[in-house]
């Protein structure tokens, strides 16, 4: 589709999307952007249809995590039979509850695919079509902090219930720096360490339901829960270009197991993606 072709599907949409369009128009993809939108009246996200729900879902799609006396943010392996229980006590308890790819729930398949249409003429327009979009959904007891980290995807959080204070840092804090890129690359992990002084730097966004924000890749952040329980939406997605960058990373993360140190991947990472594909298609990496 033309620019225009573009435009024109998102001013004709404009009216039928249950989400503010026209900031993330503005803002993407470089800026963090605060939108509205209307999905906390939905009949899914009713608390006891949802109980019902996660009681009944597939438990492959489902994660749950405390805060325990043997630390913080930990994986519960030894979940209830009924299912019920964790969301009905998570006013005195320390727990997240996530719901994965929740276009395999046929409860929120629906709701998912209307949020990709409506985002992709804008996304189509500035980084090409939307790749691998995945959507969660998180159940907070009140009071959580999620640890600083980055994703290596673009987010839209809609806070449907309860609220949220969401800490972004610029790009001036140096985050993710090249050692984290390549640990997270290496092994998966993507926690960054939190600096007294980044609290000048911070940016801060308070969602409460019918808020939203767009997060931009990378963009390190840390979550805390208000005051009570909280019920938000994530739906997320990838760019061509962001999938060359994880794969020169890759590639530098090989090179520094070699002894060799290569700089970060920069605005053209097609170099080292390439030779990074090419041995995997030659089974050598």
């Amino acid at each position: 589709m033309s620019r225009m072709e573009l435009q024109h599907a998102f001013e004709q949409g404009a009216a039928t999307t249950r989400f503010e369009r026209a900031p993330l128009w503005q803002a993407y993809p470089q800026s963090a952007q605060l939108m509205t939108h209307s999905l906390s009246a939905d009949p899914v996200f009713d608390w006891g249809n949802l109980a019902d729900l996660i009681a009944n879902g597939d438990r492959s799609l489902i994660e749950v995590r405390e805060d325990t006396p043997a630390g913080r943010f930990k994986v519960r392996r030894d979940l209830p039979t009924d299912l019920r229980s964790l969301v009905a006590e998570l006013a005195g308890a320390r727990r997240w509850i996530m719901l994965r790819e929740l276009d395999r729930w046929p409860q929120f398949a629906p709701l998912v695919s209307d949020i990709l249409a409506a985002i992709e003429p804008v996304v189509q327009l500035r980084t090409g079509p939307v790749l691998r979009p995945t959507a969660f959904l998180f159940v907070s007891s009140p009071g959580l902090v999620t640890p600083l980290h980055f994703d290596p995807e673009f987010n839209i959080l809609f806070q449907i219930a309860g609220s949220k204070r969401f800490t972004l840092l610029p790009e001036e804090a140096g985050l993710p720096s090249q050692a984290d890129n390549e640990r997270y690359h290496r092994c998966g992990d993507n926690l960054l360490e939190w600096s007294p002084h980044m609290a000048d730097q911070a940016m801060h966004c308070d969602l409460v339901p019918g808020a939203a924000l767009y997060a931009p890749f990378k963009v390190p952040h840390t979550v805390r829960v208000g005051d009570g329980p909280s019920i938000s939406l994530s739906v997320t997605w990838r760019s061509r270009d962001s999938l060359m960058q994880d794969d020169a990373w890759a590639m530098n993360g090989m090179l520094a197991r070699c002894g060799m140190r290569a700089p970060p991947p920069g605005e053209r990472p097609w170099l080292r993606a390439g030779v990074l594909r090419a041995l995997r298609r030659a089974r050598i990496a």
